[in-house]
């Protein structure tokens, strides 16, 4: 996956959306912000959409990080982040790195479907700074794994572990709250194609193993898969 774009399968892949609107909450907070940091940039798409539609920036007082792990992504954010003043981080949560930002230096953090260490965003945001959070629960999409095998990689990702683990780091929750909604395929070539963006989701996954599932799939299409997907604002006091 480079950056977060999945504009070449549009027309053939239609998802629900959450019953709350996450880019909302993200803008509100933005309003009132100054200092900010988004985990998981991604190729920095998301976070420039963001700032335009508040009409913020660095030039407008806001102080803007970002953070990535994926280094593929850390090239395509510095190129989409540098012109707005915007320092990409290449910081990978998964390898039990610190945060590169100084204790209480932030009043809010961003992470949309990125892995975090709740004690580290604790640690790094000032009194009064919230956590913004929407993740994809590791159950998602559990008919791949029935069509096609394996195991998830991240079953604990759950809103009752992240609700829980922000607790023991010493945040209050102000809002948690989860979904489910239906994730739909035009047809079997087009769940490959996913999966080739989203690997984690089947992992090992390989064409060649899954031709005569695939075919039976395709047979019944349009092919449909449960989204699960929750939400969090921590707030240190």
């Amino acid at each position: 996956m480079i950056g977060w774009d999945f504009s070449h399968l549009d027309g053939r892949l239609t998802a629900d959306e959450p019953a709350w609107d996450f880019n909302a909450e993200c803008r509100a907070a933005l309003t009132t912000a100054s200092r900010v940091a988004d985990l998981g940039t991604g190729g920095g798409e998301q976070l420039i959409a963001l700032l335009e539609a508040v009409g913020r920036g660095p030039d407008e007082g806001l102080e803007v990080a970002a953070t990535e792990g994926w280094e593929p992504n850390v090239v395509v954010a510095r190129r989409n982040l540098t012109p707005f003043g915007i320092r990409v981080y290449a910081h990978d949560v998964e390898e039990g790195e610190p945060l590169p930002f100084a204790d209480g230096s932030l009043d809010l953090v961003i992470a949309r479907h990125e892995a975090f260490d709740a004690h580290e965003v604790a640690r790094v945001l000032a009194p009064g700074g919230r956590f913004l959070t929407q993740q994809v629960d590791g159950r998602e999409a559990h008919e791949f794994r029935e069509w096609f095998g394996g195991e998830p990689l991240h079953a604990d990702v759950t809103l009752a572990n992240s609700e829980s683990e922000l607790r023991a780091a010493g945040l209050r929750i102000e809002v948690a709250e989860e979904w489910a909604g239906q994730m739909v395929f035009a047809d079997a070539l087009t769940v490959v194609e996913y999966l080739a963006l989203v690997p984690w989701d089947v992992p090992g996954f390989r064409v060649e193993d899954n031709v005569a599932q695939l075919r039976r799939l395709d047979s019944a299409r349009p092919i449909s898969v449960t989204q699960r997907r929750f939400r969090l604002i921590a707030v240190r006091d």
